[in-house]
């Protein structure tokens, strides 16, 4: 019986604290539009920018890449864009998943690290 009353006690400062919470997770979602995060192919010839909203910004390939007619350069092109996307999201998710937990932490409200460990 006590426990329930104290879970309706727990339920109710949550909120009443909502506004606060609120605001810092809207704040933290814009923090996270501003925050870039760079992955780069193995060949080190194309770069992706994303930012931690998981956002593409820009990808940059080497000109000397890109400008290869070859269908076998066209391939390796491909494949180099897509690692270089796939490591921008890895970082991107990371810093978010980071950033949230941060958030969370300071407004009181505990995320289990399972839930955390499904942002990255």
């Amino acid at each position: 019986m006590f426990d329930k009353l104290k879970a309706a006690a727990g339920v109710a400062g949550l909120l009443a604290d909502l506004p606060r919470i609120q605001a810092k997770f809207t704040e933290t979602k814009e923090q996270l539009g501003r925050i870039q995060c760079t992955g780069h192919s193995r060949c080190r010839r194309v770069r992706a920018v994303m930012n931690a909203r998981i956002e593409l910004i820009a990808v940059d390939i080497d000109p000397e890449v890109a400008d290869a007619a070859a269908p076998a350069a066209r391939a390796a092109l491909q494949t180099a864009v897509a690692e270089a996307i796939n490591d921008a999201i890895a970082h991107a998710r990371r810093e978010a998943a980071t950033r949230v937990a941060d958030a969370a932490r300071e407004v009181g409200l505990p995320i289990p690290p399972q839930l955390l460990a499904q942002l990255h």
